[in-house]
């Protein structure tokens, strides 16, 4: 349940997506400008509001976002799963494709469920930043990233992936979401209540984005597409990123970063 004292910027987080759209429409800023509208400044106002979560938002965000989003964005693009953010202000990009605007938008977005999750619903505060289980989370990460290197330069058509977007969003969302509802059903409420907020506003943000050209799916190998007020996106879309991006983020925090007896309870050390 979302507390009484809090209802007040949560009715500033319901409202603020709508001001973002209207200032977007109206002056059609870039991709930067739109991570700033939607990300960044939600982000601030709940960091100024609830300064306690901070630190672990921070922590989760940047060894989840920087890492992992080169990876995904990389191989989304030259299997043309998606272009975003194809009009860069920044003069150079990743590995010559991925864009730097890209990651400040995984940055910002787990950064933004993170702390609404804290702030909102969970409210937990951590008694150490950094746990013993946290190490292991960054060691995974770390580690496929590596991986990712060495098929990139030693046999780079492993990455041309079939159906890519259905691919990773099972394997790195729904999967892990799934085992999280049966193995710990106590947090998965919380965590769907969360999810309630980023459809609301990762829908908003997708119907402005594609009408303005933040971003666009150039591919065929979809399962499906939506389309709403000439709007069309694939059926992939609505699933992992309107839906389990925000679940399945808040698996992986609560599992590594926010429970200490979760871990424990597993048998690790």
């Amino acid at each position: 349940m979302i507390k009484r004292a809090n209802k007040i910027d949560l009715i500033i987080l319901l409202l603020w997506p709508i001001i973002a759209s209207a200032i977007s429409l109206v002056y059609e800023p870039g991709a930067l400008v739109s991570v700033i509208l939607y990300l960044f400044l939600p982000s601030l106002y709940l960091s100024i509001r609830y300064p306690r979560f901070i630190k672990m938002a921070l922590l989760f965000s940047a060894i989840s976002s920087i890492p992992t989003m080169i990876v995904i964005d990389y191989i989304a693009q030259t299997t043309n799963a998606w272009l975003m953010y194809p009009n860069s202000v920044f003069p150079f990009k990743l590995f010559s494709i991925v864009t730097i605007e890209v990651v400040l938008w995984a940055f910002f977005s787990l950064y933004l469920i993170v702390i609404f999750y804290e702030a909102f619903v969970n409210e937990h505060i951590a008694k150490k930043l950094w746990k013993p289980q946290i190490k292991y989370y960054l060691w995974i990460v770390i580690s496929v990233f590596i991986f990712f290197l060495f098929i990139k330069y030693l046999t780079p058509e492993l990455l041309n992936i079939p159906y890519y977007y259905l691919a990773w969003g099972t394997v790195l969302l729904l999967i892990p979401f799934i085992i999280q509802a049966f193995k710990f059903p106590e947090t998965t409420a919380k965590i769907v209540i969360t999810g309630l907020y980023f459809f609301y506003l990762h829908f908003i943000y997708e119907i402005v984005a594609m009408k303005l050209g933040w971003w666009t799916f150039p591919g065929t190998e979809f399962i499906g597409w939506v389309e709403i007020v000439q709007i069309r996106f694939p059926v992939e879309e609505l699933i992992f990123w309107f839906i389990f991006l925000a679940l399945g983020s808040l698996t992986y925090f609560e599992y590594f970063f926010d429970n200490e007896a979760k871990f424990e309870k597993n048998g690790a050390k």
